[in-house]
This record gives C-alpha cells, structure tokens and sequence, in this order.
C-alpha cells in the first residue's frame, strides 16, 4: 500500500514541509524499497557540486532540505550590495549608510580628550575632529572609534608620562655629576649659570626655554656658570640677578656710570686692571650703548 504524505502544512520557513518528506523518504526505505532521491533529479541540478555534499539517503535528503530552509533564512534580511571596488562612491555610501556609519565625522561625537594637566599647560592637545575624520576615511563603525579614541588618549599619555621620566631622570644624572665634580661650589656655579640667562633673556618665555634647554647638559650647565663667573671676577658693570635685559634707559644709565667711575675697569685710571679686564669693560660699555639706542628708532 503506497503511503501518503500532507505536505499541506507548513510553516513559515518550510521546515515542517521538509520534515514530512524525509519522514517518508523514511517509509519507502523502511518498506525495503530501493530508493534514491538524487535519481529523481535533474542531470544539471543532479550533478550540483552543492549537492554532492548530501548522501544519496533519508538522512541525506533531509539534510539537504535543511541547508535549504537555512538559506532562505538568510536571505530573508536586508540585502546590501558589495562595492565594486575603491572607487565605487555610489556603492561605498550605500554601504556604510546600511552599517550605520555617520554621514560627517561629526556624527561620531567623540568627547574632549581627557590629559593630565601638566601636558595641558606644556600646550600638548588631542585634536578629536583630526582624528574623527581619520575614522570616518576609513569607514571605521562607530561602535569602535570611541573604544579607538580611548586607547589613542591612553597611549599619548603613557608616551608623555615615559618621556617626562626619562627627562627627570637624565636631569637627576646630571646634577649628581655636577654635585661630584664641584662639590660644596654647586649652588653657587648653577646660580652663576642661571644669572646669565636671568640677565640676557628679553622675556619671561625665552628664559624658560633658554633654562629647559641648557640645563640638560651638565656641559652647558658648566659653559653658562664659566661665563657668569668671568662677570663676576672682573666686576663688569653691574652683574646682579636681575631678570632679562635691561631696557633702552637702563642701559644708559650703567654706561654713564662706567664713564663716571674713575677706579672702574673701564676707565682704568689708576691701572690697577689688566688689559683683558678693561677691554672686557670696553666691551661691556659699548654694548650698553647700543642697547640705549633701541628706543630711538
């Protein structure tokens, strides 16, 4: 007796229809038929290389017929097409529109970076509409320009914290080496050394770069301290710790005073000053009256 299968019921995705054909391909084997589905195929779908992973069985068919339900699943979402290449515009718009990536890099809406302070005072800065239009180039998925964001900040700040370190650590050496070699001298040659840029510096800023710059080099550090003391033995005008140089009124104030002072290197009267001293004099009044002219244009 021939066995009748209601394959009218079916479920949305066909699975209750596939189960009922594999149930029956069941029976017909079960009865001690031969039977083999593949047979009833076409030769072109019969030699499928998508087929020929499917035994020629029961079983087989009704994994085939699941393969197929799963597909149809698939195939159920929305479609989007792939871009052709780079330079298919259209086709990366309609792309990155259906990931869900912004129109403008704006559309990211990244926060302010978040930096210690001490890098904001040296004026370091983290541009996040550079680096939100990076991303948006790149066609990177919001979900991960923000955590990208993050580890951009973390790594500049760990790359600062290394290098304000190693900086502390070069300036540490550098005073032990200089403590080693001039010994209880030390406060007084640095303060020598920090005369000079004080007194030759036109502002505040020049005078922190000047500091910065030369006191990593315990050589530069003995260079300035050599010239401020050279000041200090010959007695040149006046070598105070005053800040930055003088102005037009200043300076002409010290050379008339130079030109006053009868005993000084500079006049020399009395000779009691060598000829490296009163030229070093000369020097130094000559200089004083160019810096008087400054104001006059």
């Amino acid at each position: 007796m021939e066995t009748i299968v209601d394959n009218s019921a079916q479920t949305d995705n066909g699975t209750q229809k596939m189960s009922g054909a594999a149930d029956a391909a069941g029976a017909v084997a079960g009865a001690g038929q031969a039977w083999g589905w593949k047979d009833k195929l076409g030769a072109d779908l019969k030699g499928s290389p998508l087929l020929q992973k499917f035994d020629d069985t029961p079983e087989g068919l009704g994994k085939a017929f699941s393969s197929h339900a799963n597909l149809e699943q698939l195939l159920g979402h929305e479609k989007v097409p792939i871009p052709k290449d780079v330079n298919d515009v259209e086709g990366w718009s309609r792309f990155s529109k259906a990931m869900g990536i912004p129109d403008k890099a704006e559309g990211y809406g990244l926060q302010d970076a978040k930096l210690p302070e001490s890098m904001v005072k040296q004026g370091l800065t983290l541009d996040k509409k550079q680096f939100a239009e990076l991303m948006h180039k790149e066609k990177v998925h919001p979900s991960a320009v923000k955590g990208l964001w993050d580890d951009y900040q973390k790594i500049n700040i760990e790359a600062y914290n290394k290098a304000l370190a190693a900086h502390q650590e070069g300036l540490t050496k550098t005073i032990n080496q200089l403590k080693s070699e001039w010994g209880e001298a030390y406060d007084a040659n640095v303060e020598l050394g920090q005369t000079v840029i004080n007194k030759f510096s036109d502002d505040q800023e020049v005078n922190d770069y000047l500091t910065a710059s030369m006191t990593k080099d315990p050589r530069m550090i003995k260079f300035l301290a050599k010239i401020g003391s050279e000041f200090a033995e010959n007695k040149i005008g006046e070598f105070s710790a005053s800040r930055f140089s003088v102005t037009p009124e200043q300076a002409r104030e010290d050379y008339q005073k130079m030109s006053r002072d009868l005993d000084g290197p500079y006049m020399n009267t009395k000779g009691k000053y060598t000829e490296r001293e009163h030229q070093a004099a000369v020097d130094k009044y000559n200089s004083l009256v160019v810096a008087s002219m400054r104001g006059n244009g």
